[in-house]
Formats: C-alpha cells, structure tokens, sequence
C-alpha cells in the first residue's frame, strides 16, 4: 500500500467541479453598460453605411441610364433618348426625371436626375441626384 499524497486540484476549478459561482468581484453589471452606451454608436453607423451605400447604387444607375440615353440619342437623333434612358433605369428609380437635348458642341445630351433614396427620412436630407452625358454628333 503506497501512502503517497493524493494530486492536489488547483481552487478555480475545484469550484467549477463542485458548482460553485466563483466571486466576480464588483464588475457584475459592466459588460452590459458598456454595450449600452456602444450600441447608438454602432447603430448609427450602420444606417449612415445603408444610406451611403443607396447614394452611391443610385448614382451609378443613373449614370448607367444617361449613358443608355445618350447611346441611343447619338443613334438614333433624340428620337429615343428618353425612353431608352428610362428602360435601363430599375424600378426603384422610376420617378427620375429624365430629360435630353442638343448640347454646344452640335452633339446631344441626356440628363437624368432623382431625390437621393433615403430609408430613414427622420434625417432631413432633401438632396437631388443628376447624372448629364454628353454625345459628339457622329
């Protein structure tokens, strides 16, 4: 029969195995303070990133839809400048004000513009997207 000692198990995790709460001193409380007073700060940069990211969708599908506009302007003399601008735009935008025209230089132009889509209209911004492309008369 051997008499040595049996293994000595370290405090923490005698507690652990025994289903005792270790003492967490006086920060009971904190983490869920600290996410309070982080979370409007995270929050308003998500929706100021949802709001950039539709400014930035908007411009480049009018600029898409002037561009269509002026192909077809430069093709076909004005005749369809207008409605082939408005085909190209997606249905989201289908309130843009779409108008085209000769320019200076004898060529064409298409000019496509629309209220910036905002999902929280709380923010007051009243701002007007415009997208011009102009077309060499060939």
């Amino acid at each position: 029969m051997s008499t040595e000692p049996a293994p000595r198990v370290p405090r923490g995790v005698r507690r652990l195995l025994l289903g005792r709460r270790p003492f967490r001193g006086g920060d009971r409380g904190g983490p869920l303070l600290e996410f309070a007073a982080i979370f409007p700060i995270l929050l308003l940069v998500a929706v100021v990133s949802v709001e950039a990211f539709l400014a930035f969708v908007a411009a480049e599908r009018l600029e898409s839809a002037a561009r269509a506009g002026a192909r077809a302007a430069g093709t076909q003399q004005l005749a369809g400048a207008e409605a082939a601008a408005r085909r190209s735009l997606p249905s989201w935008l289908d309130e843009a004000v779409v108008t085209s025209g000769v320019n200076d230089h004898d060529g064409f132009y298409v000019q496509v513009s629309h209220r910036l889509p905002i999902v929280f209209p709380a923010s007051g911004l009243d701002l007007t997207l415009t997208r011009r492309v102009d077309m060499p008369d060939v």
